[in-house]
């Protein structure tokens, strides 16, 4: 299967600490789609077993994401960010979409994800990543704070 986030280079924003944890996350997001993709096409097997699997990815892909924003936001608020509040927002919002879409479906039993939803994610972490923390990245770049990125 064809990974569903191909990582590019030119998402990275000059923050080591940020790139490597959007690295991760795109590989997180990456694992937990393909491992939904074979629990939905194996036809036998440990069903129970691929779940537990599913449901692992999925918290570690949940725990991490919510790391990575609180860390992103100590930076924005240490920063004066400006745009802190809205961002904040945006991150609150895909950390109860992700515990919707990927845990309901877990419990329920069920981790068809309808192309729809994972175009929706794609899009969302791409967006993100490459415009609402580039923004981020350009005023903590522009020389308006000092060292807070550090």
């Amino acid at each position: 299967m064809e990974r569903f986030i191909n990582w590019r280079d030119e998402w990275l924003l000059g923050i080591d600490a940020l790139d490597n944890q959007h690295k991760m996350l795109s590989d997180g997001i990456n694992q937990l789609v393909q491992a939904c993709h074979q629990y939905s096409e194996s036809e036998n097997g440990d069903k129970e077993q691929q779940k537990t699997v599913l449901s692992e990815l999925m918290d570690g892909l949940y725990k991490n994401t919510r790391d990575h924003f609180r860390f992103e936001e100590a930076m924005m608020k240490k920063a004066a960010y400006p745009g802190y509040a809205s961002h904040a927002h945006e991150h609150a919002m895909l950390l109860a979409e992700l515990k919707s879409t990927f845990s309901g479906r877990l419990e329920r039993g069920n981790c068809y994800m309808d192309p729809e939803i994972l175009k929706a994610l794609k899009s969302w972490f791409i967006g993100h990543v490459s415009h609402s923390d580039r923004e981020f990245a350009n005023y903590a770049a522009s020389g308006k704070i000092a060292r807070a990125v550090d």
